[in-house]
């Protein structure tokens, strides 16, 4: 089983395959998606001497994320699953994020407007992502006493959590929680990679994929 990772949610592009789960070829870039992304590819499947045809399946970041560069992504990835005729694998940022470092946690994205997108991952289950005011999710974090991690992907609640060694910031998810969260996500196929949508960094987009 061989898989094409793709996240373009963020500054850094990253591309990964793996084979039978495990990592075996990636190309990370900061630098924007649109100059280099088909090239990255290229360069991972260079890196173990395949092809696109010897694909099995896609797994793509879908947000939320960079208007410009899930665009990018979230097209590459449509593209390539239904020319090769394989399943692809939407994956959300908030997920990726909880995977990084295990359950239970806060895991935070900005969205604008002094909203932030949100999910709480308990230890016995799996999160529903939502958006609200910055101010109202800082309160109900300071006020959850099973909280073990804030996982933040940027630095916006960075001085809401001061010296609070439980909040964490990142600029590009990890490679192994990409990984990781993959093999968690289900796959889809035809028609639903045709209607497949990235979530952008705005609430207004939101509403149609909170419930997912």
């Amino acid at each position: 089983m061989q898989t094409l990772l793709l996240d373009t949610s963020g500054p850094f592009t990253t591309v990964l395959i793996t084979k039978d789960g495990t990592l075996s070829a990636s190309c990370i870039l900061r630098d924007r998606p649109a100059e280099h992304l088909h090239e990255q590819i290229q360069t991972a499947l260079d890196t173990i001497h395949s092809s696109p045809r010897d694909l099995n399946r896609i797994a793509a970041v879908v947000g939320p994320g960079s208007w410009t560069g899930l665009n990018i992504g979230v097209t590459a990835a449509k593209t390539l699953a239904q020319v090769l005729q394989i399943p692809l694998i939407p994956l959300y940022t908030l997920d990726v994020l909880a995977a990084s470092e295990g359950k239970p946690s806060w895991t935070l994205m900005n969205a604008g407007r002094s909203q932030c997108y949100y999910a709480q991952h308990s230890s016995s289950g799996s999160a529903e992502m939502a958006v609200a005011p910055i101010d109202t999710v800082t309160r109900q974090i300071h006020t959850d006493p099973d909280l073990t991690r804030i996982l933040e992907y940027g630095d916006t609640f960075k001085e809401r959590f001061p010296g609070n060694e439980m909040y964490r910031s990142m600029d590009r998810l990890p490679p192994d929680a990409l990984v990781q969260a993959m093999h968690a996500a289900p796959g889809i196929q035809g028609a639903d990679i045709k209607s497949l949508t990235p979530v952008y960094l705005q609430p207004s987009h939101v509403e149609q994929d909170a419930s997912r």
